[in-house]
């Protein structure tokens, strides 16, 4: 009787295993890097080829393998990151499974070289498709080098769920930038089809990385964090550090929150719950913050061996873990409302070498961050996180005290706003602005009410898009051109649409490293900061670029860079106007195409007929 219970060949079982570990050719690169930090590299070069899908190459200054070890790191479920079960509960090494490299090599052309600081020479190992074909001894400098080549050529159904090389490329660099923040005492070197993305040394502190990869415009917009959850031996004492940015950098997505635990790169819903609302009403709806923030915890109270990837993990007390992220955020912020804005403080406070906190390297001068009426923390979070759930007496003073008015708001609560006519001597008020985002009007028998956002975001779509596919926008010259500092990734997306951005009319230059000099700007836009206004365009095109597969596509990318030109240009709620500003807008609005919706499909206007009117006051 023939058996319905089949062995799986190796060959197969290592497929299968790569298509749980490796999704794309970052999948590739996580895994490598993991493995040079935990040889305790100093210096790791990454090189891509085609966004990774045609070549990947990981280069460390690690401890290297010997021949022996080097064949066997390619068997499957071979490590030396733990030896027994109990290991498995406190892993303290970024990889431990022994999956990653027979994995990789299983559907890929693989070379491996490496050597020890004992050894004289090295060893060269080939790979393809899961199989050694070549094994030499070669001169090979200390550490490994892996080179990964046509990822996938063996699973075609696999290759053709690779997106673009642009992707694929932004992937790899957000990626290397979440290694490179969590060991800033490790030099990173990121290069794309020979072109060097970044080189960065060395560093002693956190906030020196951040500053090398977004500038120091981006970091003096942060504030630093830094608690221990409680005090008592043998206790859950976790301890969160980094930096949250505050609430005017704060962007639409999700993205820049970067979650460290124990250095390693997270993924976690709760954590990014808990940072959001510490900041409670100091971010509009829609708006998340950017921040850095790093858990350190005993490795026996979280569990990373809960997917293939290890990029999400549990902790044994998540309420505790909770809590002390939220009021950690919470406290920070309350504490620096009365303090004066950072740039204040870079523009006339100097501060001494003492005043150099010695384990982050920030500076934090007193007279900028008053902390003497910020309570201690410590206290009242092991008061808070004493039971699992509920709040005990002491929790609800904690909260009350925290959530409670800052005695410098206003006591008269919220501001109540009122409609009054636009006043302009000697002209016809025909035009209201109400609670500063709506235009009332009237036109023939109909109550016209416009969203002044919406329609001037329609008007600004339909003249960037004739701009992208027609004619030229005009630029207007800056009196001062000005250097705006971006992040890899920022720089990386601006880089390869220039073309759409001239169009537009900014005249953007490189101008060293990841800083640009913007000589010159749209004449759609109106007085904006050019750092600032780049930085929101790049933020909400890059994410319309997320959500597509096929980024060759001409016109998604004009739709998109035209929308997300559109959105961040347009007059914002709040604003006031005058009366011939609302007066153009609403003729401008009936000029275009599509008057009724902005380019998200929201409406710009709403119409009330008179009879409808009458009908809601019960007239006859």
């Amino acid at each position: 009787m023939k058996n319905n219970i089949n062995i799986l060949s190796d060959d197969l079982v290592n497929k299968i295993a790569a298509g749980e570990v490796v999704e794309r050719p970052a999948s590739v690169v996580k895994e490598l890097v993991e493995n040079s930090i935990d040889a305790g590299a100093k210096k790791i070069l990454v090189e891509i080829q085609s966004g990774g899908i045609k070549s990947m190459k990981v280069v460390d200054d690690g401890s290297g393998m010997s021949a022996k070890d080097a064949e066997l790191a390619l068997s499957r479920h071979a490590t030396s990151k733990i030896k027994s079960v109990d290991d498995l509960y406190q892993i303290e090494t970024l990889g431990f499974r022994g999956e990653a490299l027979p994995s990789i090599a299983s559907v890929s052309f693989l070379e491996l070289i490496t050597k020890t600081r004992k050894n004289l020479s090295g060893t060269q190992i080939k790979v393809e498709g899961g199989k050694i074909k070549e094994k030499k001894e070669i001169g090979a400098p200390e550490g490994t080098s892996l080179i990964v080549r046509e990822l996938f050529f063996n699973t075609p159904a696999r290759r053709k769920f690779l997106k673009s090389k642009v992707t694929e490329t932004k992937h790899i660099i957000d990626l290397v930038t979440s290694y490179a923040l969590a060991y800033s005492e490790i030099s990173f070197r990121l290069r794309s089809d020979d072109r060097e993305l970044f080189n960065l040394k060395e560093r002693d502190f956190l906030y020196q990385r951040v500053e090398d990869l977004w500038g120091k415009e981006f970091l003096s917009s942060f504030v630093q964090i830094s608690e221990k959850g409680f005090a008592e031996k043998e206790s859950f004492d976790p301890e969160v550090t980094g930096f949250v940015g505050k609430p005017e950098i704060a962007k639409s997505n999700r993205a820049e929150i970067h979650l460290f635990v124990n250095k390693r790169p997270v993924i976690s819903r709760f954590l990014n719950h808990a940072i959001r609302t510490g900041y409670g009403e100091l971010l509009p709806q829609g708006k998340f913050p950017i921040a850095f923030v790093f858990i350190q915890i005993d490795p026996q109270k979280i569990d990373v061996n809960v997917h293939p990837t290890k990029r999400e993990i549990k902790f044994s007390q998540e309420h505790q873990i909770y809590n002390l992220m939220h009021l950690s955020v919470k406290k920070t912020l309350a504490s620096l409302r009365a303090a004066p804005t950072v740039t204040q403080m870079n523009n006339g406070v100097k501060t001494s070498d003492k005043e150099l906190d010695q384990k982050t390297g920030i500076k934090t001068p007193k007279e900028i961050f008053p902390r003497k009426d910020a309570l201690p923390i410590q206290r009242e979070i092991k008061e808070f996180t004493k039971k699992e759930k509920g709040f005990t007496p002491q929790q609800e003073k904690l909260l009350s005290e925290i959530y409670t008015k800052h005695p410098s708001d206003k006591d008269n609560g919220i501001e109540q706003k009122v409609i009054r006519p636009t006043e302009v001597s000697g002209e016809k008020k025909n035009f209201w602005q109400v609670f500063e985002s709506y235009i009332i009007t009237q036109d023939k028998e109909e109550l016209i009410i416009i969203d002044q956002h919406a329609a001037h975001e329609r008007i600004l779509y339909e003249e960037a898009y004739a701009n992208l596919t027609k004619s030229k926008a005009t630029a207007q010259q800056l009196l001062f051109p000005s250097v705006v500092e971006l992040s890899p990734s920022e720089y990386f997306v601006l880089e390869n649409n220039l073309d759409l951005f001239a169009k537009l009319g900014f005249e953007i230059k490189p101008f060293g490293g990841k800083s640009v000099m913007v000589h010159a700007v749209s004449s759609l836009l109106r007085s904006k900061s050019e750092s600032l206004f780049l930085k929101a365009v790049l933020d909400d095109f890059e994410e319309k670029l997320k959500i597509k597969v096929d980024h060759s596509d001409p016109l998604f990318r004009i739709k998109s860079i035209a929308q997300s030109f559109a959105c961040k240009a347009a007059i914002k709620a709040g604003e006031r106007l005058k009366l011939e500003d609302m007066s153009g807008l609403y003729k401008k609005l009936l000029a275009t195409q599509n008057p009724s919706s902005c380019p998200h499909g929201r409406p710009t206007l709403i119409r009330f007929p008179l009879k409808e009117l009458d009908k809601r006051f019960k007239k006859k």
